[in-house]
C-alpha cells in the first residue's frame, strides 16, 4: 500500500483525496492501492485537523514538510498560495519522492523552472495539473473531433487569474498542447479576456468571468467542425488521482514539464499584458530571462 503525505490542510481538494484514497469500496470514486497516512499542519485550525482525521482515520499529524520524510512513499502538495509550493515540495523532491502540487504549480517562473530542476537532479516523478484536465466531458467532446486538428479553442469559466485561471491554461495546454507564441488580455479587474496565438497560426481564447460565474465550458473548433462540452460531473478529481497513483508506479510523469512551465507561463504572460495595456507578450521574453515576477491576483 502506496502511504500518502498532504501537506497544508485548507483546501477544500484535501477533503476530496482522503475521499478517494481512505474511503472504503462503496464510493464511488474510491481508488485502490493507497492510503492518505499523514498530514502536514501548516498552522491550520485545530478543528479541521480534527475533522479529517476523524473522518479519514488518519493518525499522523506533523508540523513541517520535511517531518513526513521516512512516513510516507509520496507527497501532495494542497497549499492555496501557489507562492508557498517551491518550499514545501522541496524536500520530497530533493529525496527523490513523487509529488504532486496542487494548482496553480506556482506564481513565479523561476520557481516552475526551480521545482523541476529538483525533480530532474533527484530523480522525482512532479505532477501538476488541473483537475479539468482529465473530465469526462473534455474526453467526450475530444473523442467527437477524433483526429482533426484543433485550430481554434474558446473557453470560458468563473474567477481570478491565477488560482482559477490555471483550469483553462491547463485545458488549452490539454487540447491543443504547447507552442504558444504570444499572449495578450484586453479584460479589467470584473474579468479576463485573453486572446492566444501559436507559432504556428493556431490560436484561442480564454475568458475568466468574476460576475456571472458560469461552469467551465468551451468549443473547440477544426477545419471541418467543433464540439462543444460543459463540465458537470465531478469525477475529475478521481481520474487524476489515478494518474498520480501511475506516476508513482512507474516513474514516469503524464504530463511533460515543457508543458507545466507553459500553462504557468501564459498566465504570467496574460498579467504582464493586462498590466501592460493589453498589448502582445511573448513567452519568449519570460523564458529568456527567466526573471521573478510579482502577479498581481486580480
Amino acid at each position: 500500500m502506496i502511504k500518502l503525505g498532504v501537506v497544508s490542510l485548507e483546501s477544500t481538494h484535501v477533503d476530496a483525496f482522503c475521499r478517494i484514497f481512505n474511503s472504503d469500496s462503496s464510493e464511488p470514486t474510491h481508488l485502490e492501492g493507497a492510503v492518505v497516512a499523514a498530514l502536514c499542519n501548516q498552522q491550520n485550525d485545530a478543528a479541521r485537523i480534527a475533522q479529517l482525521q476523524s473522518e479519514w482515520g488518519i493518525e499522523i499529524v506533523v508540523n513541517q514538510p520535511r517531518d513526513l520524510l521516512g512516513m510516507v512513499d509520496a507527497a501532495l502538495i494542497c497549499s492555496r498560495d501557489g507562492s508557498l509550493h517551491l518550499e514545501q515540495a522541496w524536500p520530497f523532491l530533493e529525496e527523490g519522492l513523487p509529488v504532486f502540487v496542487d494548482k496553480p504549480l506556482a506564481l513565479h517562473l523561476d520557481d516552475v523552472h526551480d521545482m523541476i530542476d529538483l525533480a530532474l537532479e533527484g530523480g522525482a516523478p512532479l505532477m501538476s495539473a488541473s483537475g479539468l484536465r482529465y473530465a469526462e466531458e473534455l474526453e467526450t467532446a475530444l473523442a467527437e473531433i477524433g483526429d482533426d486538428e484543433i485550430v481554434h479553442a474558446d473557453l470560458i469559466g468563473p474567477g481570478e487569474l491565477f488560482f482559477y485561471g490555471i483550469h483553462l491554461s491547463d485545458v488549452l495546454n490539454a487540447v491543443m498542447g504547447p507552442g504558444v507564441q504570444a499572449v495578450s488580455d484586453l479584460g479589467e479587474h470584473g474579468f479576463d479576456l485573453i486572446a492566444v496565438s501559436f507559432g504556428d497560426g493556431r490560436s484561442a481564447s480564454l475568458q475568466l468571468l468574476r460576475d456571472p460565474a458560469p461552469r467551465h465550458q468551451g468549443q473547440l473548433f477544426t477545419a471541418d467542425g467543433s464540439a462543444r462540452f460543459e463540465i458537470r460531473k465531478h469525477t475529475f478529481y478521481m481520474r487524476m488521482m489515478r494518474q498520480f497513483l501511475t506516476m508513482i508506479e512507474t516513474g514516469e510523469p503524464p504530463i511533460a514539464y515543457e508543458e507545466m512551465a507553459e500553462a504557468i507561463a501564459v498566465l504570467v504572460a496574460a498579467d504582464r499584458s493586462q498590466r501592460q495595456g493589453g498589448r502582445a507578450v511573448h513567452l519568449a521574453e519570460l523564458r529568456s530571462d527567466r526573471e521573478s515576477l510579482e502577479p498581481t491576483i486580480h
